[in-house]
């Protein structure tokens, strides 16, 4: 008599619940998702982008002076909470946009173009719309992120950082009237989730991208008194703005310990 494969329901029945946990359901699984996740926060943590010092558009506009000098001083980061994979995601979504809309159009898709609005401060502008004289930022974002662009619009660092870029293919001889962020849904399956933010600029425009110039050389002033010894970083002005999360430089022990790393907004330090 020829024996019968073992039904669906029988093999699950006999799995180990107490083998099964979030990350696998054996001891094996969960030795292989341990080990493909270290392979992916080596590989962003060891990226270009996250070992560069020197500060592009995406971080000019930043609020806080701490944060930004922590970047201009080579400090090394302390925040060990920042899951890489949201980043990983949004690199890979903005590789295969920059393809797919070149392929489609390349007349009028300039894509990954590296940009310099401020002398030693370029950066890579994810698209330049040729037809209608546009700059266009890619961001994959949470639900949560994505709620706050559609309701309160975009943070400050996002606004300047698309001015910047806007400043840059300008100086690069291209005429931009306006900008635009594509805010794609990290989470959800759906293109329908895709939201646009679009702004025409204006002179006040020019106005804050002077405002921005003049903080990030102060912010220069405080790094070359911090590397000269003159000055510690925890003595840099601290500005709450509700990113102390994702920056480089967070600790929150640090506000018992002692220890490197800014505590954040909410902590007296």
């Amino acid at each position: 008599m020829t024996s019968q494969a073992p039904s669906v329901a029988a093999f699950m029945a006999s799995v180990n619940p107490s083998a099964v946990s979030h990350s696998g359901n054996d001891a094996e699984a969960v030795k292989i998702a341990a080990e493909l996740r270290e392979v992916v926060r080596n590989a962003a943590n060891n990226a270009p982008r996250s070992l560069q010092v020197h500060l592009g558009p995406s971080e000019l506009g930043v609020e806080c002076d701490r944060q930004v000098v922590h970047k201009l001083t080579g400090q090394p980061d302390t925040n060990h909470v920042v899951d890489p994979w949201p980043s990983v995601v949004g690199t890979a979504v903005h590789a295969w946009l920059a393809d797919a809309l070149t392929a489609a159009d390349p007349a009028r898709w300039i894509a990954e173009n590296r940009v310099t609005p401020f002398e030693g401060h370029a950066g890579t502008a994810d698209l330049y719309d040729a037809r209608n004289q546009r700059v266009i930022d890619h961001k994959c974002l949470g639900s949560t992120t994505h709620d706050k662009l559609r309701t309160q619009g975009p943070p400050r660092h996002y606004y300047v950082q698309l001015l910047l870029y806007a400043l840059g293919y300008i100086r690069a001889g291209y005429v931009v009237n306006s900008i635009a962020i594509a805010a794609w849904p990290r989470t959800g399956s759906s293109l329908a989730g895709l939201y646009v933010w679009h702004h025409t600029i204006t002179p006040e425009d020019w106005v804050l991208i002077d405002q921005v110039l003049t903080e990030t050389n102060r912010r220069k002033d405080y790094a070359a008194l911090v590397q000269a010894g003159q000055l510690g970083l925890d003595q840099v002005p601290r500005t709450p703005s509700g990113g102390c999360y994702f920056c480089p430089a967070y600790r929150p022990e640090s506000a018992h310990d002692g220890g490197p790393g800014c505590p954040g907004q909410n902590t007296p330090k």
